[in-house]
């Protein structure tokens, strides 16, 4: 065995994942908290106001947990008015959710209003 290969081998390896990581933490700092709209599945949610201390939709009753969605890299959790339920089914999602930021707030976000279609895929 070539030691001096091997350790050539190392050190290309850790210089690589040193500065790919380097990179990552670079675009991930300059990612907002919360952005401007969120596309759920065929729906897109456009922010409404300014982020809130808890997620609040008019009424009474607390917010319901109904999954999460991806921001970026990170996954944030989304909330629905009373009542509402974690589906799939884009008759089912309600028309204003709220999403946790992760910095302590929460950004209302409302549908707007049109349903789009996926693409299609090229399977025969």
């Amino acid at each position: 065995m070539n030691w001096r290969a091997a350790g050539c081998a190392v050190l290309g390896i850790g210089t690589f994942l040193a500065i790919g990581l380097f990179g990552m933490s670079l675009a991930l700092r300059t990612q907002p908290v919360c952005t401007q709209a969120v596309l759920w599945a065929d729906r897109t949610y456009l922010a409404e106001g300014t982020p809130a201390p808890s997620p609040a939709f008019d009424g009474s009753g607390a917010a319901v947990d109904i999954g999460s969605t991806f921001i970026g890299l990170t996954t944030r959790r989304v909330f629905g008015p009373p009542g509402s339920s974690p589906s799939t089914e884009a008759d089912d999602r309600p028309a204003v959710v709220a999403i946790d930021c992760a910095d302590g707030t929460f950004q209302t976000y409302r549908w707007d209003g049109l349903t789009r279609t996926p693409a299609p895929t090229d399977e025969p």
